[in-house]
């Protein structure tokens, strides 16, 4: 008996050590995998069902997971807001000289089409269908429908002086859902009539986040953040202090949160109260949550700080960039989270979550992918 006992506490010590080892070696989260400088990057990052990284700023980038380029376009894009891929690779991206055009791309980064122009240009990112419809609205108040191949399918004409900067989000039944400058909110059904339309006080930008009952949230310039029914009347809406410009995300537990320019990043309950709250150096502008598989929440300020948040709104840890973030970030599934920032450099950086979390919008634009459709793919 007393062998046994020596023997086993001889392999308990030797597992431990080699244990320690192996922990010893992992990069501790927070620190930095590795960056590329490009010029300043505000838009948010895709991930490809393959691992490939698309990225835009004044080129469409594209990276292998270590942080080498595959390709950059070509052409020069100046884009600012984040890359669409569509189920069978395609990556769509607004750009061009004044943002008036929309680039489908192919996975070897050869151009596939181009539809243009959007008069007065678009600062959107675009959203895919089930179908593969393409969706987009622009600076002229113009929303459009484009086929996989480039074509028109139809467009829609927002009332008033309805300026498209809120990227739209599309339900299980095919619901559009987007926000105009004059403080519209509009439900589009899938052959782009008019569902109903909610009028808030002033701009939104926010792009819409849909819950697992179909509610509805986002928020806007009058510094409320809204929570609709699918029918388009009020469920709640609770008030910052300042103007909601950042996408919300919804966790497991139907908790939601975003970013004010009071510089809060707010945790609300699925009823509209305040769980929590967590105040940074200086305005989320633009920059929308991510959650990962373990519950932390990612975001970025512009205190040029990114930070990661515990379910319970204390901090993990937080990493200095450069200059200020309105990147908003994508989880991999090896934990690596990318970002980039206004100080020109792509962010890679460890986390110890291993891909997003399995709620009903984990980040901006819904998954990896950032088709903004409610049924997306989670990879």
């Amino acid at each position: 008996m007393s062998k046994l006992c020596g023997l086993s506490l001889v392999v308990i010590l030797a597992l431990g050590g080699n244990l320690g080892a192996f922990q010893a070696t992992q990069p501790a989260p927070g620190t930095l995998k590795w960056r590329f400088k490009a010029d300043a990057i505000v838009a948010s990052p895709a991930l490809g069902v393959d691992g490939t990284i698309y990225v835009g700023s004044l080129k469409l980038y594209a990276f292998h997971p270590d942080g080498a380029l595959k390709w950059q376009s070509s052409l020069d894009l100046g884009i600012v807001d984040s890359p669409a891929i569509g189920a069978d690779g395609t990556i769509y991206v607004v750009g061009g000289a004044g943002l008036s055009a929309l680039y489908a791309f192919h996975p070897d980064g050869t151009l596939r089409w181009i539809f243009e122009p959007f008069p007065g240009g678009a600062w959107a990112a675009p959203a895919i269908g089930a179908d593969g419809t393409i969706y987009i609205g622009s600076l002229a108040g113009v929303f459009y429908a484009i086929n996989p191949d480039g074509t028109l399918k139809w467009r829609f004409i927002t009332w008033g002086t309805g300026v498209v900067r809120s990227s739209a989000a599309i339900g299980t039944d095919g619901t559009i859902y987007f926000g105009t400058e004059d403080g519209a909110f509009y439900a589009l059904n899938p052959d782009g009539t008019l569902k109903w339309r909610f009028q808030t006080r002033i701009s939104v930008q926010s792009s819409p986040a849909i819950g697992a009952d179909g509610t509805i949230y986002f928020g806007s310039w009058d510094d409320y953040f809204y929570a609709l029914n699918p029918d388009g009347t009020l469920k709640w809406r609770f008030r910052a202090e300042n103007a909601i410009d950042s996408s919300p995300a919804i966790d497991t537990d139907g908790t939601i949160y975003f970013g004010s320019l009071d510089g809060t990043f707010y945790a609300l309950n699925p009823d509209g109260t305040l769980k929590w709250r967590f105040k940074t150096g200086e305005r989320i502008w633009y920059s929308s949550p991510a959650i990962g598989a373990d519950g932390t929440i990612y975001f970025g300020s512009w205190d040029d700080y990114f930070y990661a948040l515990n379910p319970d709104g204390t901090l993990k840890w937080r990493f200095r960039a450069e200059n200020a973030i309105d990147s908003s970030p994508a989880i991999d599934t090896d934990g690596t989270i990318y970002f980039g920032s206004w100080d020109w450099y792509f962010y890679a950086l460890h986390s110890s979550s291993l891909g997003i979390a399995n709620s009903p919008w984990p980040m901006f634009r819904h998954d990896p992918q950032r088709t903004g459709r409610a049924s997306g793919s989670r990879r």
